[in-house]
């Protein structure tokens, strides 16, 4: 599953304990009415500060082959915010404060593990509105650190040291 998808599950099961639509955020497309939840993600690690581990390890069996075991941990930070009307102000208040109560909760936790992802709160909750020409759009959310690991396995050709030591001593004598 692509880290997009891992988030997009993850704010799912959020938005189905909260009974509230979501859509990431700046998207073509259909809104949903008021009141909903949108998701951007603000920024990603560049390569050089992502951690990448690799092991290796024998194949059973073939004295040939070796396992590589390559993974790559990152970091993501993404802005949630809890969308509506004048009208719909307090219930905002309320989505984004149960919201970051979730993630910090056991439930939450588990949901996080269950998609493969680290979640933790980054802000406190705050109100992001703003004007659009005629009317203001009431935005209180807050922002979450995303921990993800990609693991990818290959099988690798090894190389028998004893027959290419035997063979470049046998043409060095030779």
């Amino acid at each position: 599953m692509t880290r997009l998808k891992k988030i997009q599950a993850y704010l799912k099961v959020l938005s189905a304990h909260l009974n509230i639509n979501f859509v990431r955020n700046e998207q073509s497309g259909e809104r949903p009415g008021y009141p909903f939840m949108s998701y951007k993600i603000l920024s990603s690690e560049g390569e050089p500060a992502q951690c990448v581990i690799a092991e290796y390890e024998p194949v059973a069996g073939d004295d040939s082959k070796i396992l590589k075991t390559s993974t790559r941990e990152s970091d993501l930070v993404i802005s949630l915010s809890f969308i509506g009307g004048e009208k719909d102000y307090s219930n905002l208040w309320a989505f984004a404060e149960e919201a970051h109560d979730w993630m910090d909760s056991l439930s939450g936790s588990e949901a996080a593990d269950e998609t493969g992802l680290g979640i933790s709160v980054k802000s406190p909750v705050q109100d992001r509105t703003v004007f659009f020409e005629t009317a203001y759009e009431h935005r209180i959310g807050f922002d979450f650190n995303v921990k993800d690991k990609s693991v990818k396995t290959e099988t690798m050709d090894t190389v028998d040291l004893s027959a290419t030591i035997d063979e470049i001593t046998y043409k060095v004598e030779g």
